[in-house]
């Protein structure tokens, strides 16, 4: 189960109205390396029933972590004030992904 820091992170939040009923992300955040390359992405689905029963990691590694659409805000604020944060895939049983920091002393803070 290696992990990989993110380094960089791209958003696209899809408006649509009532026509874009049937594509079933509500956003997507694209999670990069320091060279732009994609290392995966977090999925926000705006219907339950169209998320999938796992993550996945690809064959290249690219790994799809899946999450309701309410989640969006946490990922995004994870992604935006912690530092480092990282991507994980956990194969065989488990099959899930999950967004994470390194550990932090309790009570840090942000720097003054």
């Amino acid at each position: 189960m290696p992990s990989e820091q993110i380094k960089k992170y791209d958003v696209a939040y899809y408006g649509g109205g009532k026509n874009i009923s049937a594509y079933p992300y509500r956003a997507i955040i694209g999670l990069r390396r320091d060279d732009n390359s994609l290392i995966g992405a977090a999925y926000f689905h705006r219907d339950p029933a169209t998320m999938p029963d796992t993550d996945n990691q690809g064959p290249s590694g690219y790994i799809s972590c899946h999450y309701l659409w309410q989640d969006f805000q946490h990922i995004l604020d994870i992604l935006r004030n912690e530092k480092p944060v990282y991507i994980e895939f956990v194969a065989g049983i488990w099959n899930h992904a999950s967004i994470r920091t390194s550990i932090e002393p309790v009570g840090e803070g942000e720097p003054a």
